[in-house]
């Protein structure tokens, strides 16, 4: 049972359930707060997105994020 758990989390460069729980946790947290700005934009579009949510930051950040798992 305990392999359901920790395998798929070793096989992609962490040390276990925890440190996956917490990579995949930041890594939806940060697109569901992108998401929700760029719906607001879409709907409201003098609402400026914030820099540091753009297509071109939030690119970055997944790669970095993703690079130090590998």
């Amino acid at each position: 049972m305990n392999n359901l758990f920790t395998k798929h989390a070793k096989e992609n460069g962490h040390s276990g359930y925890f440190s996956h729980m917490w990579f995949a946790l930041t890594i939806g947290c940060r697109l569901l707060v992108t998401s929700g700005f760029f719906v607001l934009h879409a709907l409201l579009p003098f609402v400026p997105m914030p820099n540091s949510l753009s297509l071109e930051k939030t690119t970055q950040y997944l790669i970095v994020k993703n690079h130090g798992t590998l």
